[in-house]
């Protein structure tokens, strides 16, 4: 056998054991599509296709995605335009106290 088909072969299982593993572990009440007992045949008995569908459509969408833009993304001080325009107050205020002394 060739170094190919052993890393292929290597590749298959491994597949095949993470997304049954993975479909096991879901909440059977989040998985998509299909109950939970039928993702886990599917990567069983089909391990590449079944687990790329699990991973794909059947997967438990997370709660909280996270933020997607809008008023809660972090941003660098210096992309910020109020932090840079606080800034340039306080550089103004600086330089008149420096004036008056």
């Amino acid at each position: 056998m060739t170094r190919v088909a052993v890393a292929t072969f290597g590749f298959l299982i491994i597949w095949g054991i993470f997304t049954t593993v993975f479909a096991a572990s879901a909440d059977k009440t989040e998985v998509r599509l299909f109950p939970k007992w039928l993702w886990v045949i599917l990567c069983l008995l089909v391990p590449f296709f079944g687990g790329l569908l699990y991973l794909m459509v059947g997967r438990p969408l997370p709660a909280n995605p996270g933020p997607r833009g809008g008023q809660s993304r972090i941003i660098a001080p210096d992309d910020d335009p109020n932090f840079l325009r606080d800034i340039q107050k306080f550089l103004r205020k600086k330089d008149q106290d420096d004036k008056d002394k």
